[in-house]
């Protein structure tokens, strides 16, 4: 199957609930933008509700990333690997990925307070991790660590990996954040907002689909090193 026949084919099958999961998404971080900006400006100082709302910030942009790689995962995978529906595979999953992600952030945050860029650099490096967690025969037999086998992928294709992080991480998000930010709020821009989380919707299927052929990629390496080690 080429790369866009899959993609269309991961967009019927999890686009609507990637479209809603990212409309709660991007309306959450944009309220809590909000209310941060007011408190900071409350001219009686600061309250203690900013502190809630950088916690709440923190847990939304972990939790929603999360969700959302499940969902274009289990879309990207045959229905019968998928048989028993998208809910199913999010609890099967949902709570070893989030220990993984929370590790490599607790790794990153270390090398940041060494060094901001390495700290930088470990966060590029844990970007398979997803794919590993869920996808990994080896992994799941308990063989891997999740984090060194993402460190090791990125490394062997470290200039593909690098220009999907650049453009769909970097170039993409901070076009549409200065050109269309203003327009993504739901309750006064709905129309706009609704066309914009569609494009976020479509660029987050495309760049979480060239990551996972780059993984499917290494498997063929994965099944040589494990009969190796028989």
């Amino acid at each position: 199957m080429s790369f866009f026949a899959r993609n269309l084919q991961i967009f019927k099958r999890i686009g609507l609930p990637l479209y809603v999961l990212t409309l709660i998404y991007t309306s959450l971080d944009q309220l809590l933008t909000i209310n941060t900006e007011a408190a900071l400006r409350n001219p009686n100082g600061a309250s203690g509700w900013i502190w809630a709302y950088g916690f709440a910030s923190l847990l939304v942009g972990i939790v929603f990333p999360i969700l959302g790689s499940l969902v274009v995962i289990y879309g990207a995978q045959t229905a019968e690997a998928n048989e028993k529906g998208l809910w199913h595979f999010i609890q099967h999953h949902l709570n070893q990925l989030s220990i993984e992600i929370l590790r490599s952030w607790g790794k990153s945050l270390l090398w940041s307070l060494l060094f901001i860029l390495p700290g930088i650099w470990k966060y590029f490096e844990f970007v398979m991790i997803p794919y590993v967690v869920t996808m990994s025969k080896r992994y799941e037999a308990g063989e891997l660590d999740a984090l060194k086998a993402s460190t090791q992928i990125v490394r062997r294709n470290l200039l593909k990996v690098l220009a999907v992080f650049f453009v769909f991480h970097m170039l993409f998000p901070s076009i549409l954040t200065v050109l269309f930010d203003e327009y993504r709020l739901l309750w006064q821009t709905p129309v706009s907002a609704a066309v914009l989380t569609l494009i976020d919707v479509y660029l987050f299927i495309f760049s979480t689909q060239l990551l996972l052929n780059i993984f499917e990629k290494q498997q063929p390496q994965e099944a040589s090193h494990a009969a190796a080690h028989v």
